[in-house]
């Protein structure tokens, strides 16, 4: 069943879409349970030269998943745990298929439930240590807990708790791929290096690249070009992940500003304390505006999981959502206190904040920040419903240099100008916010597009990110028109002439391939 290549009827209409709200067109689809599928299926596809789109859940933004004619490979049936090790030092690392989820990756660790009849002995061995152990877990942590791990790797994206524990690839220590030909590979972290501009292949060959103007040559691990690579180069059919001890406790905590420049100066002052050692640490940093927080207060009265969330302060400008991890329940108190007490001398009136901190109290504070996204694409569907050229129109970059009040107020002065709505929330901690212009018509459409792409330039001139944690995809390719081309885009398009020559892999995605 798993290796059939399946007619794209009406039964699969929806896998011509994800999260950006744009709709493609496919001709076949297939649904892999192991990696031999994969291998058969690409190999068939090979033979026709069939160009094909890789798919896990579809949470992307930026239109990756959205096939481009072609056949979709879609990953969620290879959704198992397959082994498990443990180092010498007690560390433990699991070994899953792509198309796991993360809240799927979370249960199991936390309450483990394994079929391990095709388990090797070290791994079972390994699993009865782990069930012994204090819990871990898996520090990537996006927002969307339905996204798949696969996915993840793939656009190598943190989540907001990348402030403190950064992106996906810290805790990937190796993959196992299928190519465009359907032979499949193992990468280990630190076996593959790029020196001098060429690079071992676990294929036989030897990879280059050009070295950039000042000729020095990149400094590589093989490993983290395919994470963050969206898909070109081939589909990563496992991963073996590393898993940290889970901090014993979880809180979170809501701040309400009568005022956004007092929230903004609240997150510099957050964002400019020591770095020192302590028991306590704040691992996220978010910044909700008005505009989030109504989307969020109308998605209320349609979607009942919102009810469970107190009323937000009516005369709310803004609002700051940090997590706080720790192993002794007094060391964070302690950094909740000293916390609360600052965000007095900003106006915050501490008996309107949330706190939450326990298992189930957190899935609250989690589903608050959730709902900034879903409510917010929940807008831009309501509009859709009127006008169908209009996609979302989010930002996924992240400054550099200047203060947050700077970042904040730069996306207030243009859309200010540009007489745009918008609904900004997302990682002060880092200046990665995610402005998302709320259009009412189609003018308004293009006119978001050209001030994201004035944006860009912006960011780009400032040595900021243009594009993050949410991938380029088709959505974001554009950006790059009128910009230098990106080093690590560059490095990648010379690199998929070299591995998919034939442009197979994400027909449409991230780059056009020099002909």
């Amino acid at each position: 069943m798993g290796k059939e290549i399946l007619p794209l009827d009406n039964r699969f209409s929806d896998y011509l879409r994800d999260e950006s709200r744009n709709v493609g067109r496919a001709e076949s689809i297939s649904f892999p349970e192991s990696e031999a599928d994969v291998r058969h299926i690409l190999a068939t596809l090979r033979t026709l030269k069939t160009p094909t789109t890789v798919q896990g859940s579809r949470t992307g933004i930026c239109g990756g998943a959205v096939p481009d004619g072609g056949h979709i490979l879609n990953l969620s049936r290879m959704k198992d745990i397959v082994g498990m090790a443990e180092s010498r030092d007690g560390c433990f690392s699991i070994r899953v298929q792509p198309g796991i989820s993360l809240a799927a990756l979370t249960r199991q660790l936390y309450h483990p439930v394994v079929d391990t009849a095709a388990w090797d002995d070290p791994s079972r061995r390994a699993l009865h240590a782990f069930s012994l152990a204090e819990k871990k877990f898996w520090p990537p942590d996006p927002t969307e807990d339905s996204a798949s791990i696969g996915g993840i790797a793939a656009n190598n994206a943190g989540g907001i708790t990348a402030h403190y524990y950064g992106p996906a690839r810290r805790y990937i220590s190796a993959i196992r791929f299928v190519d465009s030909k359907g032979d499949g590979y193992q990468v280990e972290r630190g076996r593959f290096f790029f020196s001098q501009g060429k690079c071992p292949h676990p294929n036989g060959k030897i990879l280059f690249v050009e070295s950039p103007p000042t000729g020095a040559a990149p400094v590589l691990d093989l490993i983290d070009v395919y994470l963050g690579s969206e898909g070109m180069l081939g589909v990563i059919t496992e991963l073996t992940l590393k898993l940290l001890a889970s901090p014993k406790e979880h809180w979170a905590i809501v701040f309400f500003f009568t005022a956004e420049s007092e929230a903004a100066n609240f997150i510099e002052q957050i964002r400019t304390r020591p770095n020192e050692p302590a028991e306590a640490h704040i691992v996220a940093v978010e910044f909700l505006d008005h505009d989030t927080l109504f989307c969020i207060d109308q998605q209320k009265e349609v979607n009942n999981r919102l009810a469970v969330l107190p009323d937000v302060p009516s005369v709310t400008a803004a609002a700051v959502y940090l997590e706080l991890h720790g192993d002794r329940a007094v060391q964070v108190e302690d950094l909740a206190s000293q916390l609360l007490e600052m965000s007095a001398a900003y106006g915050c009136d501490q008996d309107t904040a949330w706190a939450f901190s326990g298992e189930q109290e957190m899935k609250k504070a989690r589903l608050f920040r959730h709902a900034a996204p879903e409510s917010v694409n929940g807008r831009i569907d309501s509009v859709r419903r009127t006008d169908p050229r209009i996609c979302k129109l989010g930002t996924d970059m992240r400054m550099a240099g200047c203060s947050f009040a700077d970042v904040l107020g730069m996306y207030r002065l243009d859309l200010d100008r540009a007489g745009l709505q918008a609904a900004i929330f997302g990682h002060a901690g880092d200046l990665h916010l995610h402005v998302n212009i709320l259009p009412k018509n189609h003018d308004e459409f293009l006119a978001g597009q050209k001030i994201i792409a004035a944006w860009a330039k912006k960011v780009d001139a400032v040595g900021g990110s243009v594009v993050t944690e949410h991938g380029v995809g088709k959505v974001k390719k554009c950006l790059f028109r009128s910009l230098p081309f990106p080093r690590r885009l560059e490095i990648l398009r010379h690199l998929k002439e070299q591995l998919d020559p034939e442009g197979l892999f994400n027909p449409g995605n991230m780059f056009e391939l020099n002909r």
